[in-house]
């Protein structure tokens, strides 16, 4: 068994209301940021990244972020906590240093290397960043449960790290999204409520239908319609995490103006009808 080894020491969700800015200067951490709904900007090793419910964002051992909500609407995240290398000879502590004065932050049984991972943004759609979500989502649970398993959260720890191997980094094809497609995702996410045509969307960049699902195809991978659809049931799956609301309630929240014909479709994304999920998922 090594000395020192990986562990997550962290997982939480935060949401961020319209406009909200927030700052943690001294994160010592190798931290995984993915959003659950809503859509903003987090600024993090001198690097702006412009982020929604597709993204996947990683920053490295000891970094300051900033959060950035979007003007309209609240910004919701995921977050996971990883020390890199952590001294068997002490226990862990389950608690990620992010302000000054903590003395989590002079800690010489914690330790890593910022070079080791350079910030970087990938998607859902990648292999390996979506099963960090995955390991994330179970972090929260099991320490929402009360109690820490060292041992577990060592384990995870190395899962973790070894699908970071695979990282994919999206950053690229992220920063030359066209700016009508970004208004149109824009639109989408402000007007989740509304009913949304493929006329009414393409209206808000002013461009042609024919144009809207062109730029829809090529650089998020499927139809507006159907990026409309993951939006809808993301931003009905966190609704349904913590708002407390009816599952009738959540569905003329997103846009479903049938609560049946919502659970299917619901069902059918997560595998749980809503009104069960809602009491089976932790609440933040």
């Amino acid at each position: 068994m090594l000395d020192d080894d990986p562990v997550v020491v962290g997982a939480n969700r935060y949401r961020f209301s319209s406009g909200e800015r927030i700052i943690n200067p001294h994160v010592m951490s190798v931290s995984f940021i993915w959003v659950l709904s809503g859509g903003g900007e987090i600024l993090a090793g001198g690097r702006r990244f412009a982020v929604d419910g597709q993204h996947v964002l990683r920053l490295p051992w000891h970094h300051a972020v900033e959060y950035r909500a979007s003007g309209r609407g609240p910004f919701h995240v995921g977050t996971l906590h990883v020390v890199p290398r952590h001294s068997r000879d002490t226990p862990v502590v389950p608690r990620v240093a992010h302000l000054p004065g903590d003395p989590l932050l002079h800690d010489p049984a914690r330790g890593g290397d910022p070079s080791a991972f350079q910030p970087g943004i990938s998607s859902t759609r990648n292999s390996a960043a979506r099963r960090i979500v995955e390991f994330g989502t179970i972090a929260i649970e099991r320490l929402g449960e009360g109690g820490f398993d060292e041992e577990y959260f060592r384990a995870l720890g190395r899962l973790v790290l070894s699908e970071n191997d695979a990282w994919a980094d999206g950053h690229a094809q992220q920063s030359t999204l066209p700016g009508a497609l970004e208004m149109m995702m824009t639109f989408i996410r402000h007007h989740i409520a509304e009913p949304l045509t493929v006329a009414r969307v393409a209206e808000s960049a002013r461009c042609s239908e024919t144009t809207a699902q062109r730029l829809f195809a090529r650089h998020v991978g499927e139809s507006m319609q159907s990026w409309i659809r993951q939006v809808r049931l993301r931003e009905a799956a966190s609704l349904l995490r913590t708002s407390g609301l009816r599952v009738s309630e959540v569905a003329q929240l997103v846009g479903y103006s049938d609560p049946l014909y919502f659970s299917r479709a619901f069902r059918r994304a997560y595998g749980v009808a809503p009104s069960r999920f809602a009491h089976t998922v932790l609440r933040p």
